[in-house]
């Protein structure tokens, strides 16, 4: 029984997974290849985009430089994957940093990437957000936008954020993390991926308070994207192997399961 179920896999293996395989290494059949957080260091970007504010005011990103270091996030209100994790994880790492001013004077700004959003969805989220931080400076301090995607792509562009929309699925792909920026509008830092612990966070504001820059971080290619995975891609392959395994556990368990009731009926009978 088992023997036929090896031999199965071994063929399909040889003949299938490996061109699925050589397809999904293939970079330029990647259309995620180019999705990352380009760390462009040392950067003044351009303050002059104008976007909308989650009172539906029209306002310029000058406005929010100037006074103190400025953290910025990409990403959009209804996404469905590591906007809000990247958003609950941030709250959770200043909420361990003692609720002085000193530790936590700078401005949060959530650009949203999807032009169709509007200033409701921004202050819903901003609202939320700000009654999960519990620290009431910040409502001066955090700022949830929208905009037009000439403004969005330039500032994304200037912030080193490659991303890109998902016809099939709805969605936009795009990397996961933090840029710190002093108050004139240098690229002090970068915090990649899901978790922000206090300390770092501390020494990223600390640094672009200070008109410091830090050295570029480890790349993570952390995705915030739930894709429909399609034949040639990694994620294909990873998804066939890990449908193959989970019929060959029950067909095993299945296998088990008999024997062990044969056993025990001969054991019965005797």
């Amino acid at each position: 029984m088992i023997r036929p179920i090896l031999l199965f896999l071994f063929v399909f293996g040889r003949f299938y997974l490996s061109d699925g395989l050589a397809q999904a290494m293939d970079p330029a059949k990647d259309p995620d290849r180019d999705i990352r957080f380009e760390q462009r260091l040392n950067r003044v970007i351009s303050l002059d985009e104008h976007l909308t504010d989650e009172n539906g005011n029209t306002v310029k990103l000058d406005q929010y430089f100037h006074q103190r270091p400025v953290v910025i996030e990409l990403g959009y209100y209804q996404c469905p994957m590591l906007c809000g994790v990247v958003l609950n994880a941030f709250v959770q790492g200043l909420q361990d940093l003692p609720p002085t001013l000193a530790k936590r004077d700078f401005n949060f700004i959530f650009v949203s990437i999807d032009p169709t959003e509007d200033s409701g969805l921004a202050k819903n989220k901003l609202e939320n957000y700000l009654r999960r931080y519990g620290w009431a400076p910040a409502a001066e301090r955090w700022h949830f936008l929208t905009g037009r995607e000439p403004a969005i792509k330039q500032l994304a562009d200037q912030i080193g954020f490659r991303y890109r929309y998902d016809q099939a699925s709805k969605q936009y792909v795009h990397p996961s993390g933090l840029a710190f920026l002093t108050q004139n509008g240098k690229i002090s830092s970068y915090l990649l991926g899901i978790e922000f612990p206090a300390k770092d966070i501390d020494h990223s504001i600390t640094l672009a308070r200070s008109d410091a820059v830090s050295a570029p971080v480890s790349a993570l290619a952390l995705l915030c994207f739930c894709p429909n995975v399609v034949p040639g891609t990694v994620a294909y392959v990873v998804l066939v192997i890990l449908r193959i395994a989970a019929v060959l556990t029950v067909i095993l368990l299945g296998v088990f399961i008999c024997r062990a009731k044969q056993k025990r009926s001969r054991n019965l009978t005797t």
